[in-house]
């Protein structure tokens, strides 16, 4: 029997973390709507336990109780760019997905990028970490999907925005087509999310556009006799 450690990866032959199969995860990305799973898990009081896996990519390692760790970018080039971060990726006890492996990332994954493009059949997912994620969820075929913290498009902060977030809206469409269930907080922009609302008693959802104009022509005509009274009684 060999002596030597199962998270001696110096050959990324560390492969357990690929081998689970989980049915319901949640992605915790670093967008603001991150703050949604911290609140869900501190106001579940039965400490329940609502996911199989958690998964959170880069500097999440410190702010997330995580299962996975997806780091795609080369691991020694981020430990080139803080070494404090380099440290802590060599030190993380739990699998970080990347794209290539080191000895020294003890718990460094290889990506299964081949298998993952063979089985979407399309390299969308190329763009940016969360795409690779969502990818990787299809084709392990997790049935539940929740995502908190992929919003890339921030309108209170003067529309500022972040690329990569049709990739992800793509791959959301081919898992739910696949039969599979994705979930997102109402604070997220990541497919409109935030814009969902009551449009009718018990019913959840987007107001549809354009359809809203009548109701918009009733408010600006009734704002406007409102006003023209208001400037008569002036007048007296």
């Amino acid at each position: 029997m060999s002596g030597k450690k199962k998270n001696e990866n110096a050959g990324g032959l560390y492969i357990e973390p690929l081998l689970t199969r989980p049915d319901r995860v949640a992605i915790v990305a670093l967008g603001a709507s991150s703050r949604s799973f911290l609140q869900e898990q501190m106001g579940n009081p039965g400490m329940d336990k609502p996911f199989d896996e958690v998964w959170t990519l880069n500097r999440g390692i410190r702010s997330f109780p995580h299962d996975k760790l997806f780091a795609m970018d080369d691991l020694r080039w981020l430990a080139q760019r803080s070494k404090g971060y380099g440290n802590f990726l060599k030190s993380h006890d739990k699998p970080i997905i990347t794209s290539t492996v080191y000895p020294e990332f003890k718990n460094a994954v290889r990506y299964p990028y081949q298998e993952v493009l063979a089985d979407i059949e399309d390299d969308i997912f190329n763009v940016n970490t969360v795409a690779y994620m969502v990818a990787y969820a299809i084709y392990t075929r997790v049935q539940e999907l929740t995502i908190y913290g992929a919003d890339f498009f921030y309108p209170d902060s003067g529309d500022k925005s972040e690329s990569g977030g049709q990739a992800v809206a793509y791959l959301l469409g081919m898992f739910k087509s696949l039969g599979m269930v994705h979930r997102l907080p109402g604070t997220t922009t990541l497919l409109y999310a935030n814009k969902v609302r009551e449009i009718r008693p018990g019913v959840m959802g987007r107001p549809p556009y354009g359809f809203h104009r009548i109701e918009q022509m009733k408010k600006d005509k009734a704002e406007k006799k409102k006003l023209k009274t208001e400037q008569k009684r002036s007048l007296k």
